[in-house]
């Protein structure tokens, strides 16, 4: 039996493309027939709404399990991209964490629950919110891997010592050897945008870690949320939907 990789995309703040990424990133890996399960993880629904997934399609969701009233297996929901499932989320998952958040050791509530499903899918993905919460914790003590997404435009080496930090939290106080995937940049137009940007926010040291592919601004990716579908299905051949699969090819050889 196969283990899944888990992976948690990692956004310390708005705009770095954290729900974009987990969306496209399954979805890529799916067309590449890879078995993925993608999980919302952040009250807002995001990644569910860009799925495609209405509240009408689902009777479960992540807050029916983390709250024990349903079994993960009964809260995953099918897409209309083949090899592509979702956990779908809603608001109430806001207030069941605000139940579980009263207990630390909560935190390791989803990676317990999803040993039930870890040999079903080649991939996990866990898109949390964007803030550091409780269910951000969570999402991160679920995973093997962390994907950090990044933006030119945005401020980022205090954020990313932030996550530093927290992943030594992990790592200490949940004995979780939690890792960093890499770095992915969303909304830049050049490889030396990019390395302009490590330089000027003190980042060069962490360059080795930063993927070849980067996501190039695109509207197909605004047109494509509107849309309520992942950006392959509305344009594969834009430049978004080809980074997108390129980055997944480039991940999933990394990974190997």
């Amino acid at each position: 039996m196969v283990m899944s990789k888990i992976i948690t995309i990692a956004g310390q703040k708005g705009g770095t493309g954290k729900s974009v990424t987990a969306v496209n990133l399954a979805t890529s890996l799916a067309l590449f027939e890879k078995n993925v399960l993608l999980i919302d993880c952040d009250p807002h629904g995001c990644s569910t709404q860009w799925c495609g997934i209405k509240s009408l399609d689902f009777n479960c969701d992540i807050a029916s399990v983390l709250s024990g009233r349903a079994k993960v297996v009964d809260a995953i929901v099918k897409t209309r991209v083949n090899y592509l499932d979702i956990m779908p989320a809603g608001f109430n998952l806001f207030q069941v964490a605000m139940k579980l958040a009263k207990h630390p050791g909560n935190e390791k509530i989803l990676r317990l629950f999803l040993k039930d499903v870890e040999g079903e899918y080649e991939y996990i993905i866990i898109d949390p919110p964007s803030s550091y919460n409780f269910l951000s914790l969570t999402a991160m003590t679920a995973a093997h891997l962390l994907l950090v997404c990044m933006s030119v435009h945005l401020n980022s080496i205090q954020d990313f010592h932030c996550l530093l930090r927290i992943m030594k939290y992990i790592r200490v106080n949940h004995k979780i050897p939690l890792k960093i995937a890499g770095l992915l940049f969303n909304r830049c137009n050049t490889k030396e945008d990019i390395l302009s940007f490590l330089e000027n926010q003190n980042l060069s040291d962490v360059k080795q870690m930063v993927y070849d592919t980067f996501i190039p601004e695109d509207d197909n990716i605004k047109e494509a949320i509107d849309l309520k579908i992942p950006a392959a299905l509305h344009d594969i051949k834009s430049p978004a939907a080809e980074a997108y699969l390129s980055f997944a090819e480039e991940m999933h050889f990394f990974l190997k």
